[in-house]
């Protein structure tokens, strides 16, 4: 037996509103759908296609990464590739002035100044910084490679430089004693004394805050290269020693054959440490082609995993377009029935 069914109004109306929340919903979605260019819900839409997508996602992730991270080191190499030629060129203008000094073309108070100057140039491109981060400080990088030579307070290295001569010599730099010392006693010092203050171990114990090792770079999933260079590199080391030997040894009291042996002594060492700084643009400038191939490459197989993930999670704008156009009628017509519903009353037919 068939039983009697009641039908009210109030049910009538709840069951559209229900219908018509579920289409805005479906709305709302297409909507992203259409602005995205994406499937509102990957996981409904994808199923168990959705883990390709997340691994294919992290791959294009970690190559973002390395993409970022040579950004950084790529500027860190301009930046020390324009600290090397500033260098260079400053070494290069040193050495012009000490071969002049050597034929008495210019006044030995003069080519002290030359020396004192170019002797700070170079402490200040070797503290160059980037984001807080001193690019010739190797691994070091938060500490400041090395301290102000002629600072009012002598740092450890100009005390080591001054007490290695007073040692040798029995007086201080400055004393007009100085013009006594022979050309043999000045070669001698030269050769033991002030040549120990520059070893790796005297420069990185009094001198320089720089690490030996260099900051090193993941360029491709598969290649780890050095990525910077440091002030304990011997081309650096070579040129402040001629450098403070011309600006801090009395030059100006020494005899004339005194004074050439302390120029012959800065004139080799210069020419070495131009030697090594041209070694130094030429590691770095292969560094910045691998980061340049190697962004060439990344930015290529970026492009693939990305058509790969168009591919899964793209929609079609003009399946979406219609299908929103349809939903929205279908609102429409909802909101036309609700009106309809909400009208009926027993009182109508009575």
């Amino acid at each position: 037996m068939i039983g009697p069914t009641f039908i009210s109004t109030p049910s009538l109306s709840d069951e559209v509103r229900r219908s018509i929340t579920r289409i805005q919903n479906q709305v709302v979605d297409a909507q992203k759908e259409l602005t995205s260019g994406r499937h509102a819900d990957i996981g409904v839409a994808l199923g168990a296609k959705t883990g390709r997508v997340v691994q294919l996602r992290n791959e294009t992730q970690q190559y973002q990464s390395i993409l970022d991270s040579n950004g950084i080191a790529s500027t860190r190499l301009k930046v020390s590739q324009a600290g090397l030629q500033s260098i260079s060129d400053s070494a290069q203008l040193i050495n012009a002035a000490l071969v002049r000094a050597r034929s008495n073309s210019s006044s030995p108070e003069t080519i002290v100044q030359e020396a004192r100057s170019t002797l700070g140039s170079l402490i200040d491109t070797l503290n160059t910084s980037v984001d807080g981060q001193y690019i010739f400080s190797g691994l070091n990088s938060d500490a400041r490679p090395l301290q102000n030579y002629f600072a009012d307070v002598p740092p450890a290295s100009r005390q080591a430089v001054t007490a290695a001569y007073q040692s040798k010599f029995g007086f201080l730099p400055t004393d007009p004693a100085a013009s006594s010392i022979s050309a043999a006693d000045m070669q001698n010092y030269l050769d033991n004394e002030y040549a120990a203050q520059f070893s790796p171990a005297s420069w990185t114990g009094a001198w320089s805050e720089a690490s030996d090792k260099n900051i090193r770079n993941r360029v491709s999933r598969t290649e780890l290269i050095e990525t910077s260079t440091n002030a304990n590199d011997d081309a650096f080391r070579k040129l402040t020693s001629a450098l403070a030997l011309v600006a801090d040894s009395g030059f100006s009291n020494l005899n004339e054959a005194t004074q050439n042996v302390v120029l012959d002594k800065a004139i080799l060492q210069v020419s070495e440490a131009l030697q090594g700084v041209s070694r130094l643009q030429s590691q770095l400038g292969v560094t910045q082609q691998r980061i340049s191939a190697s962004n060439d490459q990344i930015e290529l197989q970026k492009s693939f995993l990305t058509l790969a993930v168009g591919e899964l999670e793209d929609v079609d704008p003009t399946e979406v377009q219609t299908r929103l156009s349809a939903l929205l009628r279908q609102i429409e017509t909802s909101y036309a029935l609700t009106s309809r519903i909400q009208q009926l009353s027993l009182l109508n037919f009575l």
